[in-house]
């Protein structure tokens, strides 16, 4: 009912959500992510995506939607400070600190993986950034554009290749180890999500 309410735009569903499971949800991110400050930000992003793709859930109670929500945003922050690791330690570092010219190379990279992402077709994009970017599974995102799972996750392969393609030369280069099988996805993402 709570989950019916929220999706119709009931700021008080939300508060009441809000009130009821905060606590509960910081600890449960907490030992995921072993950083209070950390489970903060991932609760706090998880009623943001809650609130602001609520149309989208139609099934589960709103705090089962919730957590799952609230582990896909810890797993993916947990993923990306694990490819952040594993960038700067493959970068040689610098024996000074960085310098505006450093802070250019950076803005300029970022653009780069925003034209990267503007430059896939849309539904790929779509898919992707649902995936990646909203914490869906690939089932989940399947199930809100009445798509196959299996579709999701060719796209996704897809959205993978040709995002390596156009940023290949500011990508450290995969190693075959680091892929997992014919789907092209890293180790760990699997089309079941």
């Amino acid at each position: 009912m709570e989950l019916e309410r929220i999706r119709k735009g009931d700021t008080e569903a939300l508060g009441a959500l809000l009130a009821d499971a905060w606590a509960p949800l910081v600890q449960f991110l907490a030992r995921m992510t072993e950083s209070d400050d950390a489970a903060e930000d991932a609760a706090q992003e998880a009623f943001v995506r809650l609130w602001e793709r609520r149309e989208r859930w139609t099934e589960g109670s709103a705090r089962a939607v919730l957590f799952r929500i609230a582990r896909n945003v810890a797993l993916d922050q947990t993923r990306r400070l694990d490819v952040r690791a594993r960038f700067a330690d493959s970068v040689p570092r610098p024996s000074r600190p960085s310098t505006p010219v450093d802070d250019l190379s950076l803005l300029e990279a970022r653009s780069r993986v925003d034209e990267a992402l503007a430059a896939l077709p849309a539904r790929r994009r779509q898919l992707f950034e649902l995936v990646r970017f909203d914490g869906m599974s690939y089932r989940e995102a399947a199930h809100v554009l009445d798509l196959s799972p299996q579709t999701v996750a060719n796209q996704m392969s897809l959205a993978l290749r040709d995002l390596r393609t156009l940023l290949s030369d500011f990508l450290p280069p995969v190693a075959p180890s680091d892929i997992d099988g014919a789907d092209g996805q890293p180790k760990g993402e699997h089309a079941d999500g």
